[in-house]
């Protein structure tokens, strides 16, 4: 039997066609990420960054694994007391600032100097005293506002995590460099581009160009993007969209009219027309996935009601303005729709695009996975009365509820973080909670 061709050619080129297959699906160090945001960042301070990007450039004591519970990170261990009052945390060695100075006991007693009772015991431990039980104190200080970080006299922050800014345009662009010596292992990628500011339309244009890697998604732009074939991630339900009545505006003191407005709303209709069923509504200040006991809040549209307390007010209701979010797509056809709802009950309302409003729609980020903190974080950042919960969820549930009792705050829904993704981008991996870990990314080599 006679071949029209040798089978070793053959077997090279599949051998080589398999061995670059393997390559592709390799780690690969090197390249620039291009990352956009809707955020206008203007300072340093991570207490103004979206929290999915505090973790490039800052680490905490403590941070959290893939089910949400503590671990190691500055603190390579702690322990406490009988009465979870006294707390001792061992730091790891070695580890420094980008700007070369080392994290030891000092500087984090100073980062954290916030916290109250903090002292340094020696180089290496740090101890935490509080007046009440803290069983939960890794979990609060693993939230993105307890990061560790250094202030320099110029007012500009180092931190200690993968990357260190290496330029920085207030607003409009940052330079993320690749932490050489970072005690978890040095990134992928040699730097991360921030491009800031964007609208979501653009951000979405630049993705289908090329022209990014990462890119924040509308719920409407996401769909266009799937059916396009791209990529994207849907983070949990971890934003709260609220309406937040502004104390001493005579138009909204009357409680009645606040309960009528809450009473007005339409969610469902909402929920499945603007933002295409993402998310979920409503009547809690904390998502059901953190707390499981968010369905006791009631969120139905109740009109006849609202209408029957509009007329107990025995007078035409004030005109109301209700302030949206310029820099949010999502904001203006949310609060129109609000104001649509809320005049078939009786109660005239005027939307505005920012500026003095007797309500405002409110956007705000989960900042811990700690449902504590997270609720003590959120009643601070909306303007509630100060609120310490216990550490059991029932205690968390009534600080809850009594946060909520005045109608000053309607929660309406916990909407996801959408994200768009390029064709190069690999191992995209963040936490639900929308924790990015751009330090595990990597970037396919792009072909000629």
């Amino acid at each position: 039997m006679r071949l029209s061709a040798s089978p070793l050619p053959v077997l090279i080129s599949l051998l080589a066609f398999a061995a670059g297959a393997r390559a592709e699906t390799r780690p690969r160090y090197g390249g620039r990420l291009t990352v956009e945001i809707h955020d206008a960042i203007t300072f340093t301070d991570p207490a103004g960054w979206p929290p999915q990007l505090v973790p490039l450039v800052y680490d905490g004591l403590v941070g959290v694994d893939e089910r949400g519970d503590p671990r190691p990170a500055l603190a390579i261990s702690w322990q406490h007391d009988a009465e979870n009052k006294r707390w001792e945390f061992r730091l790891r060695p070695g580890v420094k600032f980008h700007d070369g100075s080392p994290v030891n006991a000092a500087a984090i007693v100073a980062s954290l100097k916030g916290w109250g009772n903090v002292a340094a015991s020696g180089e290496d431990v740090v101890v935490v005293l509080t007046e009440t039980p803290e069983p939960d104190l890794p979990a609060r200080l693993a939230s993105p506002g307890n990061v560790i970080l250094r202030r320099g006299t110029d007012g500009v922050t180092s931190g200690s995590g993968p990357f260190r800014i290496a330029e920085w345009q207030p607003g409009r662009r940052a330079l993320l460099a690749a932490n050489e010596d970072y005690w978890g292992g040095r990134p992928y990628l040699d730097a991360i581009e921030l491009q800031m500011g964007r609208p979501p339309r653009d951000q979405s244009i630049d993705l289908e160009l090329g022209k990014a890697d990462v890119v924040e998604l509308t719920p409407e732009d996401a769909r266009r993007a799937a059916q396009r074939g791209a990529r994207t991630w849907v983070s949990a339900p971890a934003e709260l969209l609220a309406l937040v009545f502004e104390r001493g505006h005579a138009a909204v003191e009357d409680a009645r009219l606040r309960q009528a407005v809450a009473l007005s709303i339409d969610r469902a209709a909402i929920h499945n027309v603007l933002l295409l069923k993402q998310g979920e509504l409503t009547g809690a200040l904390l998502p059901a996935w953190l707390t499981g006991y968010a369905f006791l809040f009631p969120a139905t549209r109740e009109l006849d009601r609202a209408r029957q307390m509009m007329a107990a007010l025995a007078k035409s209701g004030p005109r109301i303005t209700l302030a949206y979010d310029l820099a949010d797509p999502l904001s203006r056809p949310i609060a129109e729709r609000i104001a649509l709802n809320a005049r078939e009950a009786g109660i005239a309302i005027q939307v505005t695009p920012g500026g003095a409003s007797d309500i405002r729609l409110a956007r705000i980020r989960l900042s811990s996975l700690d449902p504590q903190q997270a609720l003590v974080d959120l009643a601070a950042t909306l303007g509630m009365a100060a609120v310490r919960p216990g550490s059991t969820p029932e205690a968390c549930l009534q600080a809850e509820q009594k946060l909520l009792e005045d109608s000053r705050v309607v929660p309406l829904f916990h909407v996801p973080h959408i994200v768009g993704l390029g064709s190069q981008v690999r191992n995209w991996d963040p936490r639900p909670w929308s924790n990015w870990r751009l330090d595990d990314v990597w970037i396919e080599a792009r072909r000629p």
